[in-house]
């Protein structure tokens, strides 16, 4: 039974990353990559955010058969729209997303997929007055020693034409 709810999140948010990319408005900068839980509450966040990304508050909301949680949390860094995998020079602040996460366990409790919408809710810096909506996808890692998490979706700055500025991820 796990394995058709994994499968069914799976495509569930697959449609989304594309729904939501597809129709991302002007002024949006397309951002994908990964990112690495460095800490229970805290990630590294690679590729076209390069940052830390905290998650602030967090609350179940069920725990059964697919456990669902919401929460808030605070990206701190900048969008690496030169690929240098530097700051300097670049948009920078504090982003602020609302999420919710569904994860799907086996029975011996380990990961089988999760995938959480988060909605941009304000920014602070160069992302003051920010929008958008990135989801994750966590599968477990190849030699199934942790989680691999990769991002996709659009932050819109307002600063005119939609732009792809991501490294090959």
């Amino acid at each position: 039974m796990r394995t058709v709810t994994s499968r069914v999140l799976g495509c569930c948010a697959l449609a989304a990353v594309v729904g939501l990319v597809a129709a991302a408005p002007a002024g949006a900068v397309v951002v994908k990559c990964t990112q690495v839980a460095t800490t229970g509450t805290k990630s590294k966040m690679k590729g076209d955010l390069l940052g830390t990304l905290k998650v602030t508050r967090f609350h179940l909301l069920r725990d059964h058969p697919v456990i669902k949680f919401r929460g808030r949390e605070r990206f701190e860094g900048c969008i690496d729209s030169d690929r240098d995998r530097s700051c300097e020079g670049e948009v920078s602040g504090k982003l602020f997303f609302k999420f919710r996460y569904w994860l799907a366990l086996s029975d011996d409790d380990e990961l089988q997929l999760g995938t959480c919408a988060h909605r941009v809710t304000g920014g602070e810096g160069g992302f003051a007055g920010a929008s958008g909506f990135l989801q994750m996808i966590d599968v477990p890692a190849r030699n199934l020693q942790g989680v691999k998490t990769k991002y996709e979706g659009d932050v819109n700055l307002g600063l005119g034409a939609r732009e792809e500025v991501g490294p090959a991820c």
